[in-house]
């Protein structure tokens, strides 16, 4: 999986957006900032790739459970009706069709509810970031900010570049919060609670 690929199609169209009157200051109206940089930094992006890992071994997991008890259900049925007469021998092909049709719907699902997981992932760094490159922007005299990752941005001045300001902002924020061991036992408690989520999934 291209982890950077996916960050950069996920926040592409990424705005901030505060007053509608934008304030003119020697820095512009308008700052920007590298979320992929951001998450590299901080190791949110080794994080989150964990986490849509863990996601979708789980759900693997419940395809191949789900393939195994059809395959053992139509060997199981062809065992009963042993030899097969033409009747007999279109229902076992009924049967296969409709295994084959739960099969592909429980793929399907599975790779809705992987996308589903990726993009709630995104969203959270995004929203852990929004304020704090806002507050940096307001002080600034900005009233904007952009991703720095989004084609749309073509050039900039270095001075409206909050990405460096935002890591050091959101590091002493988790120093504040949580110690590295602690930060990594609640990455590893969403992980943990993600599987739970798949296994009862599974039992419904």
């Amino acid at each position: 999986m291209k982890f950077y690929s996916l960050m950069v199609v996920a926040i592409i169209g990424l705005t901030f957006v505060g007053c509608d009157q934008i304030a003119r200051s020697k820095n512009g109206p308008v700052a920007v900032v590298d979320l992929d940089l951001i998450a590299q930094k901080l190791g949110k992006d080794k994080q989150m790739l964990q986490m849509i890992e863990q996601r979708q071994v789980n759900l693997n997991e419940q395809v191949i459970a789900a393939q195994k008890s059809l395959i053992d259900q139509l060997n199981q049925r062809k065992s009963e009706l042993g030899e097969l007469s033409e009747e007999e021998s279109n229902q076992l092909a009924q049967l296969q069709k409709k295994a084959n049709s739960i099969l592909a719907s429980t793929q399907t699902q599975a790779q809705t509810n992987l996308t589903s997981f990726q993009q709630d992932i995104i969203n959270g760094f995004r929203n852990e970031v929004k304020p704090i490159a806002m507050e940096l922007a307001n002080k600034k005299g900005c009233r904007v900010v952009l991703s720095k990752n989004d084609s749309v941005v073509f050039a900039f001045d270095a001075t409206v570049d909050l990405t460096n300001e935002v890591v050091a902002r959101m590091q002493s924020k988790l120093a504040t919060t949580s110690t590295p061991q602690s930060t990594a036992k609640g990455t590893q408690a969403v992980v943990k609670q993600a599987a739970v989520e798949q296994q009862a999934n599974t039992r419904r």
